[in-house]
């Protein structure tokens, strides 16, 4: 497979499991880029025989994300005023945004009260498409332990959410 192939067959999902993690449109498309950009760096190094394509990406997704936190919460320690971040948004791009934005607010505030590990199964799960092998693989755990993490954390979730 070549790069250009991997790109047009997984970008969508990676991008995906991205947003869901960091739940930001700005940043999620910096850690994708940052993602394929190291995906082209070291393409040449990608051995089939550790793993398929998609689970070599998203440990490559996983590790920028994982970068992109560390690096938040050190910027916001160590911030002069608190607003170096801040972005300014128009009328027009706040009203285009509101559409069912209720809803996916509500879903993931829900999922904040996973932890991280629920939370990244969750999403590599539901936003990603990746099978509960896949998932295991790349989260490093067994694939029942994958799959009852899945279901602990969905019972979890409709708790919450049949609550509101």
């Amino acid at each position: 497979m070549s790069f250009e192939q991997a790109y047009r067959e997984f970008f969508k999902i990676i991008y995906s499991y991205i947003i869901v993690r960091v739940r930001e449109d700005n940043t999620a498309k910096d850690i994708a880029a940052l993602v394929w950009q190291k995906a082209l760096k070291k393409f040449d190094t990608f051995d089939a025989g550790k793993g398929n394509m998609s689970q070599w990406l998203f440990t490559i997704a996983r590790n920028e994300i994982n970068m992109h936190f560390r690096l938040y919460y050190v910027k916001k320690v160590l911030s002069l005023t608190g607003f170096e971040d801040t972005a300014l948004s128009s009328e027009k791009d706040i009203e285009d945004k509101l559409t069912d934005e209720q809803e996916k607010q509500t879903l993931l505030k829900a999922m904040e009260t996973l932890d991280k590990r629920e939370q990244d199964i969750i999403a590599l799960k539901f936003y990603s498409g990746l099978n509960n092998r896949e998932i295991a693989e790349v989260a490093g755990i067994s694939e029942s332990n994958a799959g009852t993490i899945i279901n602990r954390s969905i019972n979890k979730l409709r708790v919450l959410l049949e609550a509101i």
